[in-house]
């Protein structure tokens, strides 16, 4: 935990002491996440249903040269799983994803952008009645990468993307057994 803080503290005093040579664009975002996570057993995959979530984040867009921008930031998002039955689990989590987009500009106030890039996330809490995180069932720790694409108006902005988790976030797996987060989002968001 208190290595990703000093990790968020030093992209925040980078992108401070970037400010002064290049143009820096801070932005917010909030929205759903749409969770599935997806659980297997040797080369079988458990089948469950969306679990919707909230999603919140800041980034700062740095440009790196005329429509291309570095985009590191600070996301909290809700992931997990739901079964058919309605019980599952939600994971929270804090993440830090660092991407890499190109905006073209279509006209008056009217912009597109695709980015993507890796996310590296440390796991919160979870729901239900046992904090799985703290009883071992998962790891803290998890990567992968994400994507989106966002239509920008007069600086409000609609975002869609989708996070890939690569790491088995199972903390003790049984032999063949992995889970391994995976999730749509939507956001709305406004660029400073």
């Amino acid at each position: 935990m208190k290595k990703l803080f000093f990790a968020a503290f030093a992209l925040v005093a980078g992108v401070l002491s970037a400010q002064a040579q290049t143009a820096i664009n801070p932005r917010i975002e909030v929205g759903a996440n749409f969770a599935r996570g997806i659980s297997k057993v040797g080369s079988v995959t458990a089948d469950s249903k969306v679990r919707t979530g909230f999603r919140a984040s800041v980034a700062a867009e740095i440009e790196l040269a005329a429509g291309v921008y570095l985009a590191p930031g600070v996301t909290f998002r809700q992931e997990g799983y739901k079964f058919g039955n309605g019980n599952g689990y939600g994971l929270n989590y804090i993440s830090v994803p660092v991407d890499l987009g190109i905006r073209v500009g279509l006209g008056d106030n009217l912009a597109v952008s695709v980015e993507a890039g890796p996310s590296f996330a440390y796991g919160l809490s979870t729901t239900g009645n046992v904090d799985a995180f703290k009883a071992g069932a998962y790891k803290h720790f998890d990567m992968g990468l994400n994507a989106s694409a966002a239509i920008e108006y007069s600086k409000v902005y609609l975002r869609l993307g989708t996070d890939i988790g690569l790491v088995n976030t199972l903390k003790n797996p049984v032999a063949n057994t992995s889970y391994k987060n995976s999730s749509f989002f939507a956001g709305i968001g406004y660029r400073f």
